[in-house]
């Protein structure tokens, strides 16, 4: 362990002491271990399901998807489950050359899937800015493809879908011009040697729970001790959350969390 941290290995072998089941030094070596690391990974996405973390927030970039049917598409990273304030380069000039004062960085923004439609739909097909665009679902909308997006949405939690591109700049809407705030959730793969990007008060949480968990469904009875520890420790992961999360009086939109 270095720095309070642990390696889902080191949460079972911890775990299996606590029930005083037989050490392992893998977690291939007993189905205890096995069956412990799954309920190491459960408690973990059970844990970031609770509340806002600051570690799982990132700014990131959505990735380009280089589609000529679907130029105002970009690709959701399959690790996120929410999209805060995303924004996208407008500079109308390679902004590589550009010094970054002058690189234009704006904020898109998010418009509920049926309110999209009804303005997009709405659109004079006879203007020659205006080109129709077909979902993956086979619906049909309007685009302008002269400038900038202005706002955005999601059919399907795959694709973030903008009213808009412009085509004297680029072909498609681009990955790496895109920045947004994700909410960021790792998957802990069960292999000895994995560990999650946190905070390292977040393993000690993260070990009682599952040693809490392993009691009831592997000795059917209740740890005390490490029932008061995860929610000791729970109520400082909130505690830590709510000092970072600022109120700015916006509305957050975005993605439900489908994993848990």
């Amino acid at each position: 362990m270095a720095n309070g941290k642990l390696t889902l290995l080191q949460i079972v072998q911890k775990t299996l002491e606590a029930l005083n089941l037989d050490e392992v030094n893998s977690i291939s070596d007993s189905p205890d271990a096995e069956q412990v690391a799954q309920i190491a990974q459960d408690a973990y996405y059970d844990l970031l399901n609770q509340s806002e973390w600051p570690h799982t927030i990132r700014l990131e970039q959505l990735e380009s998807i280089a589609s000529s049917e679907r130029p105002n598409y970009l690709r959701i990273p399959d690790e996120v489950t929410r999209i805060d304030d995303f924004k996208y380069d407008r500079t109308e000039t390679d902004s590589d050359d550009l010094p970054v004062d002058l690189i234009q960085i704006s904020t898109v923004k998010w418009c509920p899937p049926v309110d999209f439609l009804r303005m997009t739909q709405a659109r004079n097909t006879e203007i020659a800015e205006i080109r129709t665009i077909t979902d993956f679902n086979g619906v049909r909308f309007h685009i302008y493809q002269d400038r900038a997006p202005q706002f955005w949405t999601s059919f399907d939690d795959k694709y973030v879908v903008c009213d808009a591109f412009n085509s004297d700049v680029e072909s498609t809407l681009q990955g790496n011009k895109s920045q947004a705030l994700m909410k960021w959730i790792e998957d802990v793969v069960i292999a000895d040697d994995t560990m999650i990007s946190a905070p390292s008060h977040f393993f000690q949480t993260w070990l009682a729970e599952t040693k809490s968990t392993a009691f009831i469904y592997m000795k059917q009875e209740v740890s005390a001790k490490d029932e008061q520890r995860a929610r000791r420790g729970l109520a400082i992961l909130r505690r830590n959350a709510s000092r970072t999360d600022r109120d700015d009086g916006k509305v957050r939109y975005g993605r439900p969390v489908r994993r848990f």
